[in-house]
């Protein structure tokens, strides 16, 4: 505080003794010197390759790279053709040995359960094996619909080259068909509880379609 006082007071002494005009001007010409011997500063190398000095009066960055480090860039192998195209029956017809250790590891979950009595242990072993069988089953159910429209496909192409238009199954087709070959190959009284669980099903997801207020 004392130092800024005098200042002032040296500041006020010179435009009394100067004037209003002449003090400005001093004032202009001290402000542009000093910019001049900063650039100057900042501005003067002594070779082109010679770094750049820079005004201590501009605070410098704590944060600063030293080392530039090579950014890494992540991608996802699902998502990048460099990665090639995934093919379901080709993948499933590698890896269909996994179903036979799905299979012997079903055999030994059921053997755990028979001697186990421990009830904690039994729902877990229970939640264990269905979660299993629910995946095999369905790696199964979709082998046989694969296997459908393969053959499908193929008498279609027999048919195309003996002269017949090419026609080419929808969605709803294509599960129609597969319905049709799955109750071909099972019993009467297997195709009546099918039928009978698929009707319960539909029936419930209309009614989940029905305003609550109409719901009896």
């Amino acid at each position: 505080m004392p130092a800024k006082s005098e200042s002032l007071r040296s500041k006020k002494s010179e435009r009394q003794n100067y004037g209003d005009e002449k003090f400005i001007q001093l004032e202009n010409t001290k402000q542009h010197s000093g910019r001049e011997v900063e650039q100057s500063v900042t501005k003067k190398r002594v070779s082109k390759h010679a770094p750049q000095e820079v005004s201590a009066k501009k605070p410098v960055s704590r944060f600063r790279d030293v080392v530039e480090v090579p950014k890494i860039v992540r991608r996802d192998p699902r998502f990048e053709s460099i990665s090639g195209k995934f093919h379901e029956a080709q993948f499933r017809k590698n890896y269909a040995f996994l179903d036979e250790y799905r299979e012997a590891e079903l055999r030994d979950i059921a053997e755990r359960l028979k001697k186990t009595k421990d009830t904690n242990q039994v729902q877990v072993l229970q939640r264990e094996y269905q979660s299993l069988d629910s995946k095999l089953n369905a790696s199964k159910r979709k082998d046989f619909e694969r296997q459908v429209l393969k053959e499908h496909d193929k008498k279609e192409k027999e048919l195309v080259k003996q002269g017949k238009k090419p026609f080419y199954l929808k969605r709803a087709d294509k599960r129609q068909l597969i319905l049709t070959k799955k109750f071909s190959e099972m019993k009467k009284s297997e195709v009546d509880r099918a039928i009978k669980r698929r009707r319960k099903k539909n029936i419930s997801k209309e009614r989940k379609q029905i305003p609550l207020s109409r719901r009896e």
